[in-house]
C-alpha cells in the first residue's frame, strides 16, 4: 500500500511538474508577444512623427521654392525694365542728333534735300534697332521665366513626392501558439492503472483462509 501510494503521489508530482513547465513556456511566450507590441507601436509612432514633420517641412520649403520663382521673375523684370531704359534713352539721342542735323534742310536744291533726310533715316534706322532690342528682350525674358517656372515645378514635385506616401508599419507581431499542457485524464488513468496494481499485488500477498481450511477437512473425514 505504500509503494501504491507513493507510485501515485509521484505521478501527481510529475503531471504538476510537467504544466507548471508548460505554464513556464506560456508566460514566457506571451511576455515576448507583448514586447513586440509595444516595440511595433513605438515604431509605428515615431514613424508618424517623422512623417509629419517631414510634410511640415516639405510645406516650408514649397514656400521657399515659390517665393524664390518670384525673386527670379523680379530679376528678370528688372532686366527687362533696365533694357527698355536704355533702347528709350538711345532713340531720345537718335532724335536729339536728328534736329541737331536738321540744319541742313534750310539749305536748297537736291543736294540740301538729300542731307535733311540723311538725319531722319539715321534715326529711323536707330529706332528701328532699339525697338528691336526690345522686343527681343521681351521674347528672352518670357523665356526666362518660362524656364524659372518649369524648374520650380520640378522642384516642388520632388517636395511633394517624398511625402506623398504615408509611412506602411505592416503587420502587428502574430500572436504566440501556446504549448498544451499535460492531460488530467491521463493522469487520472495513470493513478487507476496504478491503483488497480496495487489492489491486485494486495491481494496476492493476503494470508490464508485457516479456520476454512480446517472445516474443510472436518467435513470430509465425518462424510468418510
Amino acid at each position: 500500500m505504500i509503494s501504491m501510494g507513493l507510485g501515485m503521489a509521484g505521478q501527481i508530482a510529475e503531471h504538476g511538474a510537467e504544466t507548471s513547465a508548460v505554464r513556464g513556456k506560456n508566460n514566457a511566450k506571451l511576455k515576448n508577444y507583448h514586447r513586440q507590441n509595444k516595440e511595433y507601436d513605438v515604431t509605428a509612432n515615431l514613424d508618424n512623427v517623422q512623417y509629419l514633420n517631414d510634410v511640415q517641412e516639405q510645406e516650408n520649403e514649397q514656400d521657399y521654392t515659390y517665393q524664390a520663382m518670384i525673386d527670379q521673375w523680379s530679376d528678370t523684370d528688372a532686366q527687362l525694365k533696365s533694357i527698355f531704359a536704355e533702347q528709350d534713352f538711345a532713340i531720345e539721342d537718335a532724335i536729339v542728333e536728328m534736329q541737331q542735323k536738321s540744319y541742313a534742310g534750310e539749305q536748297t536744291g537736291a543736294t540740301a534735300g538729300r542731307r535733311a533726310a540723311a538725319p531722319v533715316m539715321e534715326m529711323g534706322r536707330k529706332k528701328a534697332r532699339a525697338l528691336h532690342a526690345k522686343m527681343f528682350a521681351v521674347d528672352e525674358a518670357n523665356r526666362a521665366k518660362a524656364k524659372t517656372h518649369r524648374a520650380a515645378k520640378h522642384d516642388s514635385h520632388k517636395l511633394f513626392m517624398d511625402v506623398a506616401f504615408a509611412p506602411t508599419h505592416g503587420f502587428r507581431p502574430a500572436a504566440p501558439e501556446m504549448e498544451a499542457g499535460p492531460s488530467k485524464a491521463g493522469l487520472l488513468l495513470g493513478l487507476a492503472g496504478t491503483g488497480m496494481k496495487g489492489a491486485m499485488a494486495f491481494s496476492k500477498n493476503t494470508a490464508p483462509d485457516v479456520k476454512g481450511e480446517a472445516r474443510a477437512k472436518w467435513f470430509d473425514r465425518a462424510t468418510a
